[in-house]
């Protein structure tokens, strides 16, 4: 099994750690994202390996809201919470072991009401502290920037001790010396979390190879069984719908069971909703129209067995009949039934924006990781030209790793050397390259 990890590298590693330790059947696939200028280049690249993912781990609630406001992603997906026992935690370590004021603290990552309980808890009444809450947008393209403004300006102000979710915010804060604290998961609320997304990910395969029922039967009317002058018409006519019932069933992969006017299909939900792009392009109502003039009723059934399925699927298919045929209901449960509108299947065409990271890969031969961390870099700097030392620099590998990676890309068409630049008061220049992924 392999879940993608997303967010600040710090978190990742926390994570990482505990499946290694707990859950050694699990493969943790990091996905670095600390920069919103990173949002649109890690939204593409999980696009690109949602089939590679049995579910998603993100480190915190606004990764995974930041993320989900620029996807939607069938995959089972958990995140990190900030509960009441872990700001507990840090409010007593601040106090305790870093002698800091927490009576008077900017918070980022719980609303007020949360705080002040925890505080009462303390037993602390109102007055006793000062509580100031961030109110930014979090989809905001420099909510990193904001979060660490709210907090820096207010301690200038009040003296304030800033307690912080983001990993990046709070290294920002380390970094200008402004009193602060880091929310970290502890190692059993991680372990539970991961089991959530264990048992998410076992209902969604339970659903997903759900057994579905399809009935199908001909809109041939009374005069199908008085109609004897025209019998080689109406059997050649039911060859034709019996040949497009068989072409849909081939499609996705449905089992079949005919009688006189009527078909039974049984296939899984996964594969029909894949090929049907989930129930919205039901072709086979307008193909059996096309080749024979004829139309069909059709019902589709769920349940959690089979016999509920197949009762559903009959439902579904008589409630067509009695809407005047050539039309097909869904029904998900007694109390659950929508029609679908038959259209035939257009061809799908991905994205202007989708970033192609494994064509890059392909061409260049070098891993996807790789592009995306290149890509990541440039989003961060907001830039397209580096030298191999500025890039090994921020990859964390040798130069001469570097150096091969930029090679390929180079023979690829993906590197152009655009320049030389001195670095240091001495030695040879170094090239400048441009980065043209």
């Amino acid at each position: 099994m392999k879940i993608g990890i997303v967010g600040h590298e710090d978190n990742i590693n926390r994570i990482q750690a505990v499946l290694r330790e707990k859950f050694e059947a699990i493969e943790g696939h990091p996905i670095n994202m600390h920069n919103m200028s990173q949002v649109n280049t890690t939204v593409n690249y999980i696009k690109e390996h949602l089939e590679d993912f049995d579910g998603l781990f993100f480190t915190g609630k606004f990764p995974y809201e930041i993320i989900n406001h620029h996807m939607h992603s069938q995959l089972p997906s958990i995140y990190l919470e900030n509960d009441e026992s872990q700001l507990q935690r840090i409010l007593l370590e601040a106090s305790l072991k870093h002698h800091k004021n927490i009576k008077n603290i900017t918070i980022d990552s719980y609303d007020i009401e949360a705080v002040n309980s925890i505080y009462a808890g303390f037993g602390f009444d109102k007055d006793d502290f000062t509580l100031y809450t961030s109110n930014i947008n979090i989809y905001s393209n420099h909510l990193i920037k904001n979060l660490y403004d709210f907090h820096k300006k207010q301690h200038i102000l009040s003296q304030t001790t800033a307690i912080t979710g983001i990993s990046t915010v709070y290294k920002m804060l380390q970094d200008d010396q402004v009193p602060s604290m880091l929310l970290t998961p502890n190692q059993a609320s991680i372990e539970n979390k991961i089991r959530t997304l264990l048992q998410k990910i076992k209902t969604q395969t339970m659903s997903i190879n759900q057994i579905v029922v399809i009935s199908v039967e001909n809109d041939l009317g009374s005069d199908y069984d008085l109609d004897y002058e025209n019998d080689y018409g109406i059997m050649l006519m039911k060859t034709k719908i019996t040949e497009e019932i068989y072409k849909f069933a081939q499609s996705i992969q449905a089992a079949v069971v005919e009688n006189e006017k009527s078909y039974i299909l049984f296939t899984t939900r996964k594969i029909l909703e894949f090929e049907t792009n989930n129930l919205r392009e039901l072709s086979i109502l307008t193909s059996v129209k096309k080749r024979t003039n004829h139309t069909i009723s059709v019902g589709i059934g769920f349940g959690m067995t089979a016999r509920e399925a197949k009762s559903n699927a009959f439902l579904g298919k008589n409630k067509a009949i009695v809407m005047g045929g050539n039309q097909c209901f869904v029904v998900y449960h007694k109390n659950k039934m929508e029609r679908v509108t038959p259209i035939d299947k257009q061809p799908v065409q991905a994205p202007l924006s989708d970033y192609n990271f494994k064509g890059i890969s392909e061409a260049a031969g070098i891993s996807v990781n790789n592009i995306y961390q290149l890509k990541s870099i440039m989003d961060i700097y907001k830039k397209d030209t580096f030298t191999s030392f500025e890039l090994s620099k921020e990859f964390g590998n040798s130069l001469r790793s570097m150096n091969r990676i930029i090679e390929k890309l180079e023979l690829a068409g993906f590197v152009e050397v655009v320049g030389k630049r001195v670095i240091g008061k001495a030695g040879r220049p170094s090239r400048v390259l441009k980065l043209l992924i």
